[in-house]
């Protein structure tokens, strides 16, 4: 047997091993597992990784190698995927997961330079994302041979197509999001673009609407809504029923899946730096980081099931300390990738930007896997007050963590105490802790919830804050096809000797009560959450409107859902008659 070849079998092996998990072996290998130059693998386990990261980590916080080692260990804290890929790996990567890159100007130029930036961001791991409308409207004057503007939404084709093609160190494909304004002329064209069949190239990018509280005002008193652009030849406008747009929207979200809705007023005004040019003016791929032109942000998940102690029995209980220990030591992991990473960001005014506010982006996932150990079931109010407390300890620990770092090292170049403590967000914490963030910050954003998909995978827990998907299911990753079951359930098994649970899954979890979770998770995240509610193939269209609404007035800054069958699935769920060989997570 050829070397190459005897050795990628052994580390199939040993991952296998480690795992007892094909997809979550398969995983690894593929997307994190450090190889040579000739494509041989370099790791075989996740504790292999952890130490190549460690390493790493331990160049800017001296002395910390074996607190580095405790953090990452049993998957306590995942970095994001970029982190994992690109930390300590010869190849050219960013350590950041996404980026918004603004269209600079509405012309050919502009078009072009944004093309060009989101080529060489996704050519080094990172995704896109951008507000497509910058762009003059269908039918708008232009200078040149063309007459007339093909419109926004016609150029958000090309951009979709380029994420499409553009792969990435890692096997990533480009993930890119547009998102669009309440207030541009095409207002209706965007709504409709994943479902109008003259639109259906738009495959390769997520698009959210930024929903102003006028325009949703507006909606529900079935008022006039006014549409307008202006560029240098003329002003363009147009009037529209708002309710029309609005139940277009809750259409193409029904039969689509998009456009999510973005709460922008929220957005804008609990955001924590609106000063020293960090104003907020989009999100990334996924929505869960506002962010300043070039801003980039940098991921990673605590996992709460790593905290539970004694689980599925009467005793089973959180431990606050080394939860609050690990979050303090992720904090100060994740400001060291900024200074890790400051040379390998694509662009120059991304690593400006990064480290003029030295955001970071720490969430959770694995809350499902938690509750479920703690017997509290997703979405009942109990679970709600329960993780809402987690996230409380979590902000509190994170902040005080930051200031501690800025006391020691200094805090992020732009930060303005006058200004900062303008946020309702910095206003609403402890008053002790409020005195400790006058005298300084190291970041000038802390948290915010990531889908976490392939890293949770990895895990083995639920990603996010999402529900436990299923108990059994297929799961489609790689061109292959997983039969699995939640992870969980093989621990439950050994604590109590067989049988299923009754955990509650995605299709029997209340969806209000899901959106009410993200609501109070909300109040303690200073950034944003990405999170999809998971809807029957049965549920009508006025639910749907109902859950955006109830988003909207509950606090959310963002909303998603998902009805199955609205498009192709990642994960199809199977009736819970027995056990499946192979186990994986959402």
């Amino acid at each position: 047997m050829p070397r190459r070849t005897y050795l990628e079998a052994e580390a199939e092996r040993l991952a296998l091993d480690f795992f007892k998990d094909e997809l979550r072996a398969s995983v690894f290998l593929r997307r994190y597992a450090l190889r040579d130059r000739e494509g041989r693998l370099l790791e075989a386990t996740p504790e292999e990784m952890w130490r190549r990261l460690a390493r790493q980590v331990a160049r800017v916080e001296r002395g910390a190698l074996r607190e580095i080692l405790w953090l990452l260990s049993e998957f306590r804290f995942v970095p994001g995927g970029r982190i994992l890929f690109g930390l300590g790996n010869w190849r050219k990567s960013t350590l950041f997961n996404c980026y918004f890159l603004p269209i600079r100007e509405d012309s050919v130029r502009g078009i072009a330079r944004f093309l060009e930036e989101a080529m060489r961001t996704f050519a080094l791991g990172g995704g896109v994302g951008t507000n497509a409308d910058v762009l003059r409207p269908r039918g708008a004057k232009v200078g040149n041979a063309g007459v007339e503007s093909s419109g926004a939404v016609s150029f958000m084709e090309l951009f979709s197509t380029l994420a499409g093609v553009m792969g990435s160190s890692g096997g990533r494909r480009g993930a890119l999001m547009l998102a669009f304004s309440d207030t541009h002329p095409e207002l209706l064209d965007f709504i409709r673009a994943k479902t109008d069949p003259e639109r259906t190239r738009i495959r390769h990018a997520n698009i959210s609407l930024r929903a102003t509280n006028a325009f949703l005002q507006a909606a529900l008193a079935d008022e006039p809504w006014e549409l307008s652009f202006t560029t240098p030849r003329e002003e363009i406008r147009a009037t529209i029923r708002a309710k029309e747009a609005w139940e277009a929207l809750v259409e193409a979200a029904w039969q689509s899946a998009e456009p999510g809705l973005l709460f922008w007023d929220r957005v804008r005004t609990w955001a924590t730096a609106q000063y020293g040019g960090m104003e907020v003016v989009g999100v990334n791929v996924c929505g869960e980081v506002p962010m300043e032109p070039y801003g980039a942000c940098n991921l990673g998940s605590l996992n709460l099931s790593a905290f539970v102690q004694a689980p599925f029995t009467q005793g089973a209980r959180l431990d606050f300390g080394a939860l609050e220990e690990a979050t303090r030591l992720a904090v100060r992991f994740l400001d060291a990738i900024i200074e890790l990473g400051k040379n390998r960001h694509p662009l120059r005014p991304q690593r400006e930007a990064s480290l003029r506010s030295r955001r970071i982006g720490l969430g959770v996932m694995g809350l499902a896997d938690m509750l479920a150990m703690l017997g509290l079931p997703y979405g009942s109010e109990e679970s709600i007050r329960f993780a809402e407390e987690v996230m409380r300890r979590i902000k509190e620990a994170a902040y005080r963590e930051s200031a501690r770092l800025a006391r020691e090292r200094g805090p992020f170049p732009a930060f303005d105490p006058r200004e900062h403590l303008k946020s309702p967000f910095i206003q609403a914490l402890p008053e002790d802790l409020l005195r400790e963030v006058e005298k300084g910050l190291r970041n000038a954003a802390l948290l915010s919830i990531a889908p976490t998909g392939s890293i949770s995978i990895l895990a083995g827990v639920t990603s996010g804050i999402e529900p436990i998907f299923a108990l059994t299911y297929l799961r489609h990753a790689g061109g292959s096809v997983y039969l699995a079951e939640h992870p969980l359930l093989r621990r439950y098994r050994e604590a109590t000797g067989g049988g299923l649970p009754d955990w509650p899954t995605a299709h029997q979890v209340d969806p209000f009560q899901r959106v009410r979770l993200q609501a109070a998770l909300q109040r303690h995240v200073d950034q944003s959450i990405s999170s999809t509610v998971n809807l029957p193939r049965e549920t009508p269209k006025e639910v749907v409107e109902k859950l955006f609404l109830t988003a909207w007035k509950e606090g959310c800054k963002g909303i998603t859902v998902f009805r199955e069958g609205s498009r192709e699935e990642v994960m199809e769920p199977l009736p819970p008659v027995g056990v499946c060989t192979f186990c994986q997570t959402a």
